[in-house]
């Protein structure tokens, strides 16, 4: 019997502008040695060439060997309404779940996620009751904090989110117009196209509005408060928390 890896991570927890993305990738345990030879590692430790090489050839590789992998893009209007319910590290929990349920598959092995909560077991036990199915026949679950570098599957899974979210603001740049830089508040590029993307009657649809960077923003420019973000109407109001 094939036992499997599903490795899950997320890119873009933190940034102020473009979305948050979950990767998962789900491979046989006997082709582990193949992601280490090829230089899989943590994504925050590759040149950007580099995590674009083994993208494209995780998707090659996918193709081949019958490899699987999802991607979860949560929009930054998503993100503020789920902030309102909730909080982050819920929502990630949400949609950990909902990667590992679509990846899951015959057999048995080991669902391996790199936690978001400080506390990686609870992280791992809140993911768990997210699946009514569980507990799978001939699988456990391995939820840490640092398993992008020490789990190859999680590797994997965190170069697939990361390309992605990095493309995504390379295209959201070119869309509007001004260079975005890495979209997290730290990043000075971000921060100086930050006017331009709270002018007129409201924040730009990319901006994640229930983050104090953008509320400080507008509050400097405006000398009044952000408004609420538009939404679903069944949806709850944006609870602008303070968080970054």
């Amino acid at each position: 019997m094939t036992m499997w890896r599903i490795g899950i991570d997320e890119a873009g927890r933190g940034p102020v502008i473009g979305p948050l993305v979950v990767g998962a990738l789900c491979v046989p345990e006997s082709d582990l040695p193949l992601l280490h030879d090829a230089g899989v590692t943590d994504s925050k430790l590759l040149s950007g060439p580099k995590r674009s090489k083994l993208d494209a050839w995780i998707r090659e590789q996918a193709n081949i060997r019958n490899w699987m992998f999802e991607l979860y893009i949560s929009e930054p209007a998503e993100i503020d309404r789920a902030m309102a319910i909730t909080n982050l590290n819920d929502h990630e929990v949400t949609l950990f779940a909902t990667l590992a349920r679509k990846l899951r598959i015959e057999g048995g092995g080991v669902l391996q996620l790199d936690a978001c909560d400080s506390d990686a077991g609870r992280f791992g036990n809140n993911v768990a009751s997210r699946l009514s199915d569980r507990p799978w026949e001939g699988w456990s679950m391995d939820s840490r904090h640092g398993a992008d570098l020490h789990c190859l599957a999680v590797a994997g899974a965190s170069i697939l989110a990361k390309v992605a979210r990095d493309n995504i603001l390379k295209s959201l740049s070119t869309e509007i117009g001004i260079n975005l830089g890495s979209g997290y508040p730290s990043d000075p590029t971000t921060i100086a196209a930050l006017p331009r993307l709270i002018e007129g009657a409201e924040p730009h649809d990319c901006l994640r509005w229930g983050w104090a960077t953008v509320r400080n923003a507008w509050e400097k420019m405006y000398n009044s408060p952000l408004p609420c973000r538009p939404e679903d109407p069944n949806a709850p109001h944006n609870a602008q928390r303070t968080l970054f």
